[in-house]
């Protein structure tokens, strides 16, 4: 090889070197940017036995970025379905003031009746008491309703968000593929739409699969959302019961509400539609039984006036809404003499047979087979259940998240240290092409002066 020949292999080493180095400083400087995926820069020799850069390479592990994906999407359902739980339990359960309580207050008030069953005072404090544990049924029931509004408005808001980020995803698809066509280097494009992607994934559960030409298709719940430069928008409606249904609007209307178990989304629904649901029929169901029996029992009673066959509460329609529509007979209102504590009116004014029998409500099998208070227990630890279960979900999703990120870290994120370790590696190679060029430099200007 002559000293021409060698003067450009210098200069090649010089350039490729340099251009190494750029890329490693790029690497540093966007440590600790979201979504950005390390580059390499890949070299190779020339035919003239000098070396230049092949190109810049993602270090992008696909399948650790979709595990990550993944367990994104796991994280955020069940996440989004405790909090949802921890507001019902302290709307069903509170510390104080519960529904069970104020039933119990009203037993105890019947109780207390019993015992002097001519006190005006007690016979007033009976009223008040129905009214609260009206009120306490009414005001739940009225507040899981509120709960379920804001968990439907929040899934039509997420429902927007992954919608513009299709959008998005379909407009870096478009921009991708034209700059691979035009020889250019998408990568920081491709960092943006793996972010978008994750986004979608933490919001409905995602996985993409990146065709030749650098475009994504995109797959959730079972339909294509992104394809090509185009985007399939998600919209949701309410079936006749009030639940959430979800479609994917693309050549045709698909419904995917069945399928909708992930993210976001699925973790609201689930939350909302199963769980909410449910534990709004137990509350009307309780409050239809508990009218009834107390009903069935009062009206039997006479009050001082020696009147019968008043109720205690407004009777319920159905047993759908029973617990919102939960009230105090308004006939009893300001008239303590209406109470029916006596069962006969010969034991008036005294009598204390039926309110003996409404005391006795509170631990008497009255409610399909179960007692009043073991009838709300059963409410409370349904909610507390299914609580606990949805926050153990959260804590090991939490767990096998963070191993997904520490694999995905370790495949496709920057780490300071192999930086450090190819900055100083670039370094010394870019010297020592420069010394091969100061050396070549000094033997052709001997090689000059001995003419």
């Amino acid at each position: 090889m002559g000293l021409f020949s060698l003067l450009g292999t210098a200069r090649d080493g010089i350039l490729a070197q340099s251009a190494a180095l750029t890329t490693t400083g790029q690497n540093i400087a966007n440590v600790s940017t979201p979504g950005y995926v390390r580059r390499r820069a890949v070299l190779e020799s020339t035919q003239a036995g000098g070396v230049r850069v092949a190109m810049n390479q993602r270090t992008f592990d696909r399948f650790a970025f979709g595990h990550l994906v993944g367990q994104q999407s796991k994280l955020a359902a069940a996440e989004a379905r405790s909090y949802a739980l921890t507001e019902i339990e302290t709307t069903l359960a509170p510390p104080n003031g519960s529904i069970g309580d104020s039933a119990m207050a009203l037993v105890q008030a019947f109780n207390a009746l019993a015992a002097f069953p001519v006190d005006p005072s007690l016979r007033a404090d009976v009223i008040a008491k129905t009214q609260n544990l009206a009120t306490t049924i009414s005001s739940t029931a009225k507040a899981l309703e509120t709960t379920g509004e804001n968990l439907l408005g929040r899934a039509r808001d997420v429902v927007g968000e992954v919608n513009a980020t299709l959008s998005q995803i379909a407009d870096l698809n478009k921009q991708i593929a034209t700059a691979l066509g035009a020889g250019g280097d998408p990568s920081g494009l491709r960092d943006q739409r793996d972010l978008a992607i994750r986004q979608v994934g933490e919001r409905v559960g995602a996985q993409a699969v990146e065709g030749p030409d650098g475009r994504v298709t995109l797959f959730a719940a079972g339909s294509v959302l992104v394809e090509g430069n185009g985007f399939s928008a998600l919209s949701m409606d309410l079936d006749a019961n009030g639940a959430m249904r979800f479609f994917v609007n693309g050549a045709t209307k698909n419904e995917i509400t069945s399928r909708i178990d992930t993210g976001m989304l699925g973790g609201l629904r689930e939350a909302r539609d199963v769980d909410l649901a449910k534990m709004r029929d137990k509350v009307d169901a309780y409050a239809f039984d508990l009218a009834n029996a107390f009903n069935a029992v009062h009206s039997t009673g006479y009050g001082t006036d020696g009147v019968t066959g008043r109720d205690l509460f407004v009777p319920p329609a159905t047993q759908k809404g029973a617990a919102a529509s939960m009230a105090i007979d308004p006939a009893l209102v300001d008239h303590p003499e209406r109470i029916g504590a006596a069962a006969s009116t010969n034991e008036l004014p005294g009598g204390n047979g039926v309110a003996l029998q409404l005391g006795n409500l509170g631990t008497a099998p009255a409610f399909g087979g179960t007692t009043l208070a073991d009838r709300f227990a059963d409410i409370a630890t349904d909610i507390g259940l299914r609580k606990s279960a949805a926050r153990a979900e959260c804590e090991l999703r939490t767990d096998t998240l963070s191993v997904a990120e520490q694999l995905e870290g370790s495949a496709n994120a920057v780490s300071l240290e192999e930086e450090m370790v190819d900055l100083a590696q670039y370094q010394r190679a870019f010297e020592a092409s420069t010394k091969v060029l100061r050396t070549v430099d000094e033997l052709l200007k001997t090689l000059m002066e001995s003419f």
